[in-house]
């Protein structure tokens, strides 16, 4: 699935993903191939979407797990959005 990150916690290290109209929230744990400090608000990511990964809460919501930077992605630096394109 593809989403776009909306908000991150840096200081707690979890945030939430954007896809389809519906929130989804994510742990750095779940992160593949990307460290936290390149995600920021509207940095694309491709996702899958999992109950608890330990499987003691039943009735959370649905997670995003396996993320990783959408090909066109533009990683941020510490949590900010860098430019498309140098501006001059």
């Amino acid at each position: 699935m593809r989403g776009t990150v909306v908000r991150i916690s840096p200081d707690e290290r979890f945030g939430f993903i954007e896809a389809d109209g519906q929130e989804f929230f994510f742990h750095r744990n779940a992160l593949q191939g990307t460290d936290f400090e390149e995600l920021a608000p509207s940095v694309p990511v491709v996702f899958e979407v999992d109950r608890d990964p330990q499987g003691d809460r039943p009735d959370e919501q649905p997670r995003a797990v396996n993320i990783r930077l959408a090909d066109d992605a533009i990683p941020a630096v510490d949590h900010e959005v860098l430019p498309k394109r140098k501006v001059s």
